[in-house]
């Protein structure tokens, strides 16, 4: 890069071009203003240093007239040259006649060594901190909107200008995403500057755009005024500029990790957003083989037949296949209580029926072991708290599960529901367990602790369920801790905010039921099954078959319309109910509902009960079962009771 030198001592030339050479630029050198004109003119240098006190014609008409007549840009053509002052003669009048004829910086004679070189490299390779970002300068007076253009420009910030709030207000509502940095002068025509920062701040509703103020005005009175508008800081002119450059340096570096932060957030909420489509996608591919797998092992585990060694591989198979689908379930509902697109439907709900339907569920496992199940309820009134049901329901089968789990034979496990204050509730779980070692007790809640170990039957844990269920509590604004003692039992303690008894609304008991025709159905069920897995289907037309189901086989939801519709013809031949796989070729379950649903409205037809099979979990499934017009949903791995349960409650059945 060439610079040109304007002094008109020849031993500070040498000194200065010296140390520029050694800095690895090209020197060419001038000894006055008159004789810098001649030289620059032909020269087109990047960078000009310029003497201030010289015979013929000084420093500061010199450079007025490099700007004004002429005009000189750098080789790239892409800015005007900077240049800077390098004069003994330092005054605060000195620097604002410098900045206003086109300076970029001032160095003060005698030098250091070094300071040259750093100030020319900082001007013609502008930290990089601050590239791209953007500049909105408000200033009515040309000059000082220049002296600001070219301080700003020089570290790399692109600038905007405007002569008043209100061209400044336009430039906004077209740059708004642009601009980073607004710089104003308080006095202006038109629109004055805490006007254009009062409206920026709530008609724009821009709260975080820096907003500096440039006054001659120093007083306490006019200060509290721009800062009342909005402002984020103030100069006061004259100003110098390493004190501008350093305000205008902390807002735009702030601005910069803002928006850093908030690219950060996007992206994480993308990533976010991938791993649940990811998962949820996984489990289908996941849970549609396991169908197969726990149901021909059921099937052969019932034949006579099979010898007793391989009942006891087959055991071993479900107790496996089994464990694995419980670890898929526990991976789904740790994604979906951590996503922020999962809300749960809080609600009125008697705590003490939920209680007594969480112990009931999980008896099965406490029989075998003979453990003595019990719920101890001190409360004195019926307790309601506002919660989701289903999230309920799942924290207390997994506390429960896991004190069972890890209880001997002939133990006890009691829930024990009290009063922990007037405005919660506590619900503990107690047994007379194996207790837990001192050293887990830290992450005892966290994703695949080491705290995860076998039951005292050698039952399995996937290490998810107390994170799962921590996630959940705390959902519901409420806490959970722990007490336990090695070989005595372990208390897991769990607070809920109570409802005042004025909150309460009426109970929610069963979700609604659907409407359900009023006809009767024939004697035997006939129902199509659309799958488009081989094994599941055979698997579950040999179960169903079994039980005196008759069973339509589809593989695609294409196939399901068009038999539909042709079953309609004849009364013998009629579908009393269908289950729709939602993941198929040709036609997935859910346009397949669609088409269902749009002929039997177009032909006035009562509605059949469609169900939908999926290994999705996901709340946003569920949302699109009911947007399609499906009834319900069984999910994968399908077993008989579920499909039963759902025949019961969708379509009537005349059992004379």
């Amino acid at each position: 890069m060439k610079i040109l030198v304007v002094d008109d001592s020849k031993m500070l030339r040498t000194i200065l071009s010296r140390e520029l050479e050694e800095a690895g630029y090209e020197v060419y050198q001038a000894e006055d203003g008159v004789d810098a004109l001649e030289k620059a003119s032909s020269l087109c240098p990047h960078l000009i240093t310029m003497d201030v006190d010289m015979p013929r014609m000084d420093g500061y008409e010199a450079v007025y007239k490099i700007r004004t007549e002429l005009k000189l840009m750098t080789p790239e053509g892409d800015k005007e040259v900077p240049i800077i002052f390098v004069t003994a003669n330092d005054t605060l009048e000195g620097r604002k006649r410098g900045f206003q004829v086109g300076a970029a910086d001032f160095i003060i004679k005698p030098f250091l060594k070094g300071e040259v070189a750093n100030t020319v490299k900082r001007l013609l390779q502008p930290d990089s901190t601050l590239q791209g970002m953007t500049a909105l300068i408000v200033e009515d007076s040309e000059l000082t909107r220049g002296i600001l253009n070219n301080i700003l420009k020089s570290e790399g910030v692109r600038t905007l200008q405007a002569s008043n709030g209100v061209e400044a207000l336009e430039i906004l509502k077209k740059h708004e995403d642009e601009v980073d940095l607004v710089m104003t002068d308080f006095m202006m025509p038109e629109m004055e500057g805490d006007e254009l920062c009062r409206r920026i701040r709530f008609d724009m509703g821009n709260k975080s755009l820096p907003v500096i103020f440039l006054s001659a005005m120093s007083e306490t009175t006019s200060m509290l005024k721009m800062f009342k508008a909005g402002a984020s800081d103030y100069v006061v002119k004259p100003f110098a500029k390493e004190e501008l450059l350093a305000r205008a340096k902390v807002h735009l570096e702030g601005r910069q990790l803002n928006k850093k932060l908030l690219d950060q957030v996007i992206e994480l909420k993308r990533l976010n957003k991938l791993k649940d489509d990811i998962l949820s996608i996984t489990s289908h591919d996941l849970r549609s083989p396991l169908t197969g797998i726990l149901g021909f092992t059921d099937l052969l585990m019932e034949d006579e037949r099979t010898p007793e060694v391989h009942q006891e591989y087959l055991t071993h198979i479900k107790d496996s296949g089994e464990f694995l689908l419980t670890l898929i379930a526990d991976i789904l509902e740790l994604g979906r209580a951590q996503s922020e697109n999962h809300e749960l439907v809080l609600k009125t709900i008697a705590i003490d029926e939920l209680v007594e339907s969480s112990v009931s569920t999980v008896r099965h496992m406490a029989t075998p072991k003979q453990i003595d199940l019990k719920i101890e309820n001190r409360y004195k009134d019926e307790p309601f708290i506002l919660g989701d049901k289903s999230a309920l329901i799942r924290i207390f089968n997994n506390l429960l599960s896991n004190a069972i789990k890890f209880t001997p034979k002939e133990g006890k496990v009691t829930m024990l529901l009290e009063e922990e204050d007037k405005e919660n509730l506590r619900i503990s779980i107690i047994d007379t367990g194996i207790g837990i070692p001192t050293e887990v007790m830290p992450v005892l809640f966290e994703k695949f602790s080491k705290a995860s170990r076998a039951g005292t039957a050698g039952e399995r844990s996937t290490g998810l369920g107390l994170s799962i269920t921590k996630e959940l509590i705390e959902q519901h604004n409420g806490s959970i801790s722990v007490s336990s003692e090695e070989g005595k039992g372990s208390c897991f303690a769990i607070s809920l905010p109570l409802m005042r008894k004025n909150e309460t609304q009426p109970k929610i008991g069963q979700a609604e039921e659907l409407k359900v025709p009023d006809k009767t159905p024939a004697k035997k069920i006939r129902m199509m099954l659309v799958e488009d897995n081989t094994s599941n289907v055979k698997l579950a037309k040999t179960i169903l078959t079994k039980r005196g189901y008759e069973v339509g086989i589809k593989k695609n939801g294409k196939q399901a319309v068009d038999a539909y519709v042709l079953s309609l013809q004849e009364e013998m031949q009629k579908y009393h109910i269908i289950f729709m796989d939602l993941r198929m070729p040709v036609m997935d379950g859910f346009e397949a509902t669609r088409e269902i649903r749009k002929f039997e409205e177009q032909h006035n037809l009562e509605p059949i009960p469609i169900v939908a099979i999926t290994a999705g979990t996901e709340d946003s499934w569920k949302d699109k079962c009911a947007e399609a017009g499906l009834n319900g949903v069984v999910l994968k791995p399908m077993n008989l009771k579920d499909i039963e349960e759902m025949i019961d409650r969708l379509i009537r059945i005349d059992k004379d």
